[in-house]
């Protein structure tokens, strides 16, 4: 099964600024097993934390929309 487009960006996100799993998670207030299932779709991620990932990934937030699989409305 091909990885997302948001666990892609993540992945490069983690390489470039040698940032953990672990750091993400808890910038978001997150353990690393629920940042993972937000990010491979199985649980939603709110406004909140998608303003946070796409800061941390240098894009604006409707580009976040684009590769996000599982946004809260």
């Amino acid at each position: 099964m091909a990885q997302n487009q948001l666990a892609k960006a993540l992945e490069h996100y983690k390489v470039d600024s040698g940032k953990t799993s672990s750091d993400i998670a808890e910038a978001l207030g997150v353990t690393r097993a629920t940042l993972w299932s937000k990010v491979n779709g199985n649980t939603p991620i709110n406004i909140k934390q998608a303003k946070q990932l796409a800061d941390m990934l240098g894009i604006s937030l409707e580009d976040f929309y684009l590769i996000a699989p599982n946004m809260e409305q």
